[in-house]
């Protein structure tokens, strides 16, 4: 097998337990953190500081990784990441909990950037998409299984999970240091003094795919914020088992609880999310290009959004999820690939770091807009996400369109 080819499973097997790990700790955050006193605002503070140390940090560990390399970036991202989690599991306050999910989310900025660069490095243009997909696809496995072992898991306690997810993370920082060959080439020191910040890459011909990643990011964030929300709502559910209507109408139902309709909604859209990042956008890019397949993405989402509102069954609900899991997957890997194949090959880390910020930005903004007005009216936030989307596909028919439109590389020379 050829050197790269082994890099590139390497770091899909290792993206694989990482979001195993993330996975296990998502059913019991909540309930975990509710029981050292949290309220909703308190949860939701301790996901927004997770996110806000992403969109801060992820743009200088992305420097820092075309200076020293991807593969130590890694594994001191994973290595902080797992770090994390065990103090969360040992934690017996409230401030201790935003301190862990603070430095997590400072250690876990370096983990995005670097993967993407190490793809860029080891993968030519024709392949690069097929394989962000390939990434996606991995990650979506882990967030599969995550949830299911969780709950095996938590029979010892709220806390395991914790500790599994964090020897887990460590687990994977030593199987990459270990096997995965260093990828990039390291950037000499005048180089780097050549700074990209958030806002150079908008001036250059491929700025409008980083509106594009903070539009999706943001509309995913939002979608996410308010599913479990918008499910209890609709079908009046609770923490006890209660009817469900299969389809649009009370004829036909089981007998099932809230946390378990989720459970069901996440693990559906997972499966329709792996599918479509292992295999459709592989054929989709063949077949339409990427900046195509992003379009068609951003179409999907935008119906699926529209009938979201429409669903007063688990069937079209799970239907509608997974149509928008399916538009989404089909946009982000694209997008990723897009950017890098447009990007100085020396100045990979620090554009995937810019770009995983603006990823994070859009997870720090949805969540609470899409909370805030879905107590105005429950369906305002899928039909402000459908209007997001619908915009992000014309941006993209625009950019398609547009006669003469450059490919040029971000230079690194642009300074604000």
């Amino acid at each position: 097998m050829e050197v790269k080819k082994q890099q590139l499973l390497v770091l899909l097997f290792s993206m694989f337990i990482f979001t195993l790990g993330f996975g296990i700790i998502i059913p019991v955050m909540p309930y975990y953190s509710k029981n050292l006193g949290a309220t909703a605002f308190d949860l939701g503070l301790l996901m927004a500081s997770y996110s806000l140390m992403q969109f801060l940090f992820a743009p200088s560990w992305g420097k820092l990784s075309d200076r020293i390399g991807r593969k130590p970036v890694l594994a001191l991202g994973l290595l902080g990441f797992g770090v994390s989690f065990v103090i969360f599991g040992v934690s017996d306050s409230l401030w201790m909990l935003l301190a862990a999910r603070i430095f997590g989310g400072m250690m876990s900025a370096g983990i995005y950037p670097s993967s993407l660069a190490i793809i860029a490095d080891v993968t030519g243009p024709k392949d690069r998409g097929k394989a962000m997909g390939w990434m996606g696809a991995a990650s979506g496995l882990g967030m599969i299984f995550g949830p299911a072992i969780s709950g095996v898991i938590s029979v010892w306690g709220l806390s395991a999970p914790f500790f599994a997810a964090g020897g887990l993370a460590i687990l994977t920082m030593a199987i990459s240091y270990a096997i995965l060959p260093e990828s990039g080439k390291k950037m000499s020191s005048e180089n780097m003094n050549k700074k990209i910040s958030l806002v150079s890459p908008l001036k250059t011909a491929v700025g409008i795919f980083f509106i594009l990643t903070l539009t999706i990011s943001l509309v995913m964030a939002c979608f996410q914020g308010t599913i479990a929300y918008f499910s209890m709502d609709r079908f009046n559910l609770s923490d006890d088992v209660s009817y469900i209507p299969l389809m649009n109408g009370p004829d036909q139902g089981v007998n099932v609880s809230g946390p378990a309709v989720m459970a069901i909604i996440c693990t559906v859209m997972g499966i329709f999310g792996v599918i479509c990042q292992g295999f459709l956008v592989n054929k989709a890019i063949d077949r339409l290009g990427e900046e195509k397949t992003v379009m068609i993405g951003f179409i999907i989402s935008t119906i699926s959004l529209v009938m979201t509102v429409t669903t007063f069954g688990l069937i079209s609900l799970l239907a509608y999820s997974s149509l928008f899991s399916i538009g989404s997957g089909l946009v982000m890997p694209c997008l990723n690939s897009i950017i890098s194949g447009r990007t100085d090959q020396n100045r990979q880390g620090a554009i995937m770091g810019v770009l995983g910020s603006y990823n994070s930005l859009g997870r720090i903004i949805g969540p609470p807009v899409g909370g805030f007005i879905y107590d105005i009216n429950m369906i305002l936030p899928y039909i402000l996400s459908a209007v997001i989307s619908a915009m992000g596909a014309a941006a993209v028919v625009r950019s398609i369109k547009k006669d003469g439109r450059e490919k040029t590389t971000i230079q690194p020379e642009i300074r604000i």
